[in-house]
């Protein structure tokens, strides 16, 4: 029998937002309603925060990195972490700090939405509970060092968000989005879980350094096609979870279904997770079945093409974001599409979607936060109804005019739709597009660097059409009888500061980072693992 050695440190980041899920739980309990609203996003967050903190101190300590370790002395961090279950390594760190990060932010936008709901028609306390656990999902993948944590981590992660994208009650849209997402999800859980049984039935082990080692031996089960199968099947449940074309049907609706911060936390914590296992995964299998890389390549390829192409054509502000999304899950899966081949550039790679990542994370959780903000005011101003209930967000259309008074929401918002788009001023998204690039001309797939750029000028198009669009004073809506979106907006005694304190600060603080980010580029892109400081050769 073979006996796990375990150690609690690798663990700090989980067992803090443990001690934050059983703290929302309580106070659910005992606090009355209106606390709730103020008090549970509010732990919820702060206990991210912690977990983000607990991350970058173990960083940066010399404390153990693996847990649950089957092999004596392989929780010391060293060339045995193959026979651990979870590793706090340097990759697995950096996700955790921004996993959580985005969580947190995620769960700000969630106060700013509680406040507003003088009603309770959203339960606060489930709200902050499916989310909290949803991110003890993502940060177990992160460090996932056998396919069995990898799938409890995923599920974790996964299983939550049906309850949040339906939370809106009597919302048929986010029933219909919960539907969607519960029936695509099941079906990738069971395709991966599949693939997950055929790999170990080749080679009777669950670690992914041990599928390495079974898969690359000359003359062994790598040769089989059956591998190639099981391979094909793992990466097909994985692609589902970042919304990879061709398994992204799920997205748009979802998204558009869910409530604002819902969506938010989907197009970011939920996709990094996705993400996480893609690094964790990609290394070991790869190994066997060169295949892989190049269905990785394809799968970047039309993803980044299909969601820009697509996404020219949306009306409504979150689904152009998901269809986005989307094209932006391709540039992530340029740099895993070369993680098999030689070191330095299997390193590139990882360090590119790294680094990229985590410029998606902030410009996409700064659009949204700006939609939370805006979102009422547009919709009021929609005749068409496009804009749909609370929490969907607004139409394009909607947005007509929004600098004439919201200033600072509409530049931080174009701020971070140029970003995504890799644009100046917002230099950030143009350093992100750069690394990427880079890593594809160093692993030898120049062919993906160019379609990044080509993807990257359709991409101007409809990003530049909603910037500009905001600055644009024409369009005046007569149907409801006012010379200017913005002048439609309801009063709201008491909730309406409350939303516009919460959201702004938030975007505030995103935008800035942003800005400073894009002129110190290494504050980010060289906080990267794997990756050397931005303009090093």
């Amino acid at each position: 029998m073979t006996v796990q050695s375990i150690s609690w440190a690798p663990l700090a980041p989980v067992l803090v937002l443990v001690g934050g899920l059983v703290l929302v739980l309580l106070a659910d309990l005992v606090l009355p309603l209106p606390g709730r609203r103020s008090v549970l996003p509010g732990v919820s967050a702060l206990a991210c925060l912690g977990a983000a903190g607990s991350a970058a101190w173990l960083g940066q300590s010399e404390a153990t990195r693996g847990t649950f370790c089957s092999a004596p002395g392989s929780a010391t961090g060293s060339a045995q972490d193959s026979r651990c279950s979870y590793v706090l390594g340097e990759t697995a760190v950096f996700l955790t700090v921004v996993l959580c990060l985005a969580a947190a932010a995620v769960l700000v936008l969630a106060l700013a939405q509680l406040r507003a709901d003088v009603e309770g028609v959203t339960p606060a306390g489930e709200y902050c509970l499916v989310l909290l656990s949803a991110t003890i999902g993502a940060v177990i993948v992160a460090g996932s060092r056998d396919l069995i944590t990898l799938v409890v981590g995923l599920e974790t992660l996964t299983v939550p968000m049906y309850a949040a994208v339906a939370f809106r009650r009597g919302s048929t849209a986010g029933t219909e989005a919960a539907l969607t997402f519960l029936v695509v999800s099941v079906t990738s859980t069971a395709l991966m879980l599949l693939g997950i049984g055929f790999l170990y039935g080749l080679t009777g082990t669950m670690h992914l350094d041990g599928l390495a080692e079974a898969l690359s031996t000359a003359g062994g089960v790598g040769d089989l096609a059956v591998s190639d199968l099981a391979v094909a099947l793992l990466l097909a449940g994985l692609a589902f979870k970042v919304a990879a074309v061709p398994f992204h049907v799920w997205a748009p609706s979802t998204y558009q279904g869910a409530p604002i911060p819902v969506a938010a936390y989907l197009s970011s914590v939920s996709k990094a997770g996705g993400i996480a296992g893609l690094i964790a995964v990609l290394p070991a299998v790869s190994a066997g079945s060169p295949i892989a890389m190049t269905w990785i390549a394809l799968l970047a390829a039309v993803s980044m093409t299909v969601g820009n192409l697509v996404a020219m054509r949306q009306r409504h502000l979150v689904r152009l974001l998901a269809w986005s999304g989307i094209a932006q899950t391709g540039y992530l899966l340029v740099g895993l599409s070369v993680l098999s081949g030689r070191s330095d550039q299997a390193e590139s790679g990882a360090g590119a979607t790294l680094a990229y990542l985590a410029i998606y994370l902030l410009m996409t959780v700064g659009a949204f936060a700006c939609i939370a903000a805006i979102g009422p005011t547009a919709r009021s101003a929609d005749p068409a109804g496009q804009g749909g209930s609370l929490g969907e967000g607004p139409s394009i259309e909607a947005l007509r005019g929004l600098a004439g008074a919201h200033p600072r929401i509409a530049a931080a918002l174009a701020l971070f739709l140029i970003g995504l788009a890799g644009l100046p001023p917002a230099l950030l998204g143009l350093f992100g597009k750069v690394v990427v690039v880079r890593a594809a001309f160093t692993g030898d797939a120049g062919w993906l660097g160019i379609l990044v750029a080509l993807n990257t000028v359709i991409a101007f198009v409809y990003y530049l059409r909603v910037a500009g669009m905001l600055f644009t004073r024409t369009g005046v809506i007569s149907e409801v009888g006012i010379s200017s979106p913005i002048e439609a907006r309801p009063a709201q005694s008491g909730s309406t500061a409350s939303v516009s304190s919460a959201t702004g600060v938030l975007v505030a603080a995103l935008a800035v980072l942003a800005i400073v980010a894009g002129f110190w580029p290494d504050l980010i892109i060289g906080a990267a693992p794997l990756l050397a400081p931005f303009g090093a050769g």
